[in-house]
């Protein structure tokens, strides 16, 4: 099902790259941060998550509680090189979820963090309103402290898909807000944020 998805998303990306010739003499002004000239746009900022994936602790037998909310960050550049379809990579950095036992006098937590590395398309919808679509991997690190530290380290295929709306502030300066999904599928973790970013047009 995972996998299908994957495949589902590069269908639609390739078949979107191939319709772009078709947008590269189009003179609709879609978005007012960012002009029909080639140019570079760095997006910073973050906001909140929720992981939507069930947890089922291993062990079964501890009891805890589990933190679903965490902050998210996300650091994007993409190039807009003058017509709809753009591209651009994502990095960042969320705490899927926390996991906290006691057992006795001995408390513990597991936590699950995730940097996403992904190649992004965005392309406008309406004024003001873009939508984005990555694919990459995450890495991930799991923290076990108790009774001990333990940490270790994996990637596991993913995407995301986004939307934003962008007011601008000013011809090279512009506010987002944008509500985006992050799925790591082969590790199956699932998560939902809403971010403010702020969008800044560095070189064109």
């Amino acid at each position: 099902m995972y996998i299908s998805k994957t495949i589902f998303l590069a269908v639609v990306m390739l078949a979107a790259m191939s319709v772009n010739n078709s947008f590269a003499q189009s003179n609709v002004k879609t978005d007012t941060v960012v002009t029909r000239k080639q140019s570079f746009v760095l997006y910073v900022g973050g906001g909140f998550a929720g992981y939507t994936t069930t947890i089922n602790p291993t062990a079964g037998i501890l009891q805890g509680d589990v933190s679903k909310i965490s902050p998210v960050g996300t650091f994007r550049i993409m190039w807009h090189p003058g017509y709809r379809l753009r591209l651009g990579i994502e990095t960042g950095y969320t705490n899927f979820y926390s996991y906290h036992v006691k057992n006795g006098n001995v408390s513990g937590k597991v936590s699950l963090d995730a940097i996403p590395l992904l190649i992004v398309w965005s392309m406008p919808v309406v004024k003001r309103v873009s939508i984005f679509a990555g694919l990459g991997s995450y890495w991930l690190t799991t923290r076990l402290n108790y009774d001990g530290q333990v940490k270790s380290k994996t990637f596991s295929l993913g995407s995301n898909i986004a939307l934003s709306y962008t007011q601008p502030l000013s011809k090279k300066l512009g506010l987002a807000a944008e509500a985006k999904w992050m799925n790591a599928f082969e590790t199956k973790d699932n998560l939902l944020s809403l971010q403010a970013l702020l969008v800044w047009r560095i070189f064109k």
